[in-house]
């Protein structure tokens, strides 16, 4: 019984937010239905949304998120010349640092818009983004080699 009240006061959260609904609805697609892992297609974008991250507060310094998207940059290249754009202006991090993670498959979530990560805590946009944030964290991690 509790969990039916619980999923229909969870329904009616949603239909009342409706970009509430279709950020969920983009996060089961990121996620691949409902399995899967929320995850970035590129070094870049990966590295552009640990910057909107840590810009927004959903990423302190404790975590570790700068010297990871420091990595990731160094990965993508240090030299630029008209055929070999800066790290920085690479479409993925771009992308990345406005909010928009990019899948490997196309797809496509905007984090922007939830509130502050530190003091905005409880909106469900802000939620999804911090589970983003720590997520592509963890991606990043595994992409320079500190993680499993």
């Amino acid at each position: 019984m509790k969990t039916l009240l619980a999923g229909i006061a969870l329904a009616t959260a949603l239909a009342a937010t409706p970009a509430s609904a279709m950020q969920l609805d983009s996060l089961k697609g990121m996620m691949g239905g409902g399995g899967g892992s929320l995850a970035s297609g590129s070094m870049g974008n990966a590295a552009g949304i640990l910057q909107y991250c840590m810009s927004n507060n959903y990423l302190g310094g404790d975590s570790g998120a700068a010297g990871v998207k420091d990595q990731l940059l160094g990965k993508l290249g240090g030299q630029s010349s008209p055929a070999t754009p800066a790290p920085t202006q690479d479409k993925g991090y771009l992308d990345g640092a406005k909010g928009l993670l990019k899948s490997g498959d196309g797809k496509t979530l905007d984090l922007s818009g939830g509130g502050s990560g530190a003091a905005g805590g409880g909106d469900l946009k802000a939620q999804l983004t911090r589970k983003a944030c720590d997520a592509v964290l963890k991606q990043g991690k595994k992409m320079v080699g500190m993680g499993k």
